[in-house]
């Protein structure tokens, strides 16, 4: 009989759940709003029902539970030692999970993006792959890698935040305080600051004259060749071409998988320039045998259903 594991994804204004079996096929899947403001316990209390909700729809065991959490996660304690997007500090997902489903079921909790990470090494454009790199881009830039058979934590559960690292000390400043991270050139967050950046020299772009304009909009119009656009994402590409070529020289990875909604729409457009820069950056030995491939689990709780899987 195929059993089932529970994913849970909590962000920070939903929270999504999936029944998935050990191929990756979701049976069942399920959303609710998160609502962080309303406290830790009643968040936990709606997540329970949540689980409870799809639990009643499984058809074949549950062996475990995997959730992914925004924030600095600790996977030994299952606590999210900081979230700013949940407004979190010591909170005990695995234990206030437990306690309010009692089943006994293995817990697993882990930061979202390296939940993501597994989900490809299990189910995904990773299997099989023993060094790889995850990169979600999205509102933010996550990033994970498995090195060595091995998912890279970190001293402190921190590695691969590299959407955090500046690439430029005079750059734009970060929400974290710190200037030019790269998460304020390649994710959602990144390309509208490029936009209020770059419009006032653009003024016979139409994105320049387009009113409220989103992170749609721009990707749109890249595609279409804006010039507007195309110095957004080339600022973009530049700065994920970097990154990708610091974690291809300090982890030597065989793949880079590309995930995250906007890292999916932006994919295409990407790749060629991903593909050029990292042969100008990297030494041969670095680059020749480097690929780079779409992410192929794009249901956020199924990559978290993974963690049970990788136990």
């Amino acid at each position: 009989m195929t059993s089932l594991a529970l994913g849970v994804d909590i962000g920070g204004t939903k929270i999504a759940f999936a029944l998935v079996d050990r191929s990756g096929h979701v049976h069942v899947d399920h959303r609710i709003p998160t609502l962080p403001a309303e406290g830790v316990s009643a968040v936990f209390d709606r997540m329970a029902d949540g689980a409870r909700t799809v639990l009643r729809q499984a058809d074949q065991p549950i062996v475990g539970i995997g959730v992914g959490s925004p924030g600095i996660i600790n996977p030994v304690s299952g606590v999210c030692q900081h979230s700013v997007n949940l407004g979190w500090t010591d909170v005990p997902i695995r234990d206030e999970l437990r306690r309010r489903l009692a089943l006994d079921v293995p817990v697993v909790v882990h930061h979202d993006t390296n939940a993501g990470a597994v989900g490809e090494w299990v189910f995904g454009a990773a299997r099989g792959e023993a060094h790889f790199v995850y990169l979600a881009i999205g509102t933010g830039l996550g990033m994970g890698a498995v090195i060595e058979n091995r998912l890279l934590l970190g001293r402190n559960f921190m590695a691969m935040e590299f959407g955090h690292v500046s690439l430029d000390p005079n750059g734009r400043l970060c929400p974290c305080g710190t200037r030019g991270c790269g998460e304020m050139y390649i994710s959602g967050v990144g390309l509208l600051a490029g936009f209020r950046d770059h419009a006032p020299h653009f003024p016979d772009s139409p994105l320049a004259h387009q009113p409220d304009t989103t992170v749609n909009d721009i990707v749109a119009a890249l595609y279409a060749g804006d010039p507007l656009a195309l110095a957004i994402g080339n600022e973009a590409a530049d700065k994920l071409t970097a990154i990708s070529a610091y974690c291809a020289g300090i982890l030597s990875p065989g793949l880079f998988i590309i995930g995250g909604g906007l890292g999916l729409a932006l994919y295409d457009w990407l790749l060629p320039r991903l593909e050029d820069g990292i042969r100008t950056r990297t030494l041969p030995g670095t680059h020749d045998h480097l690929r780079f491939a779409r992410s192929q689990v794009t249901a956020s709780a199924a990559g978290a259903a993974a963690l049970v899987w990788q136990l």
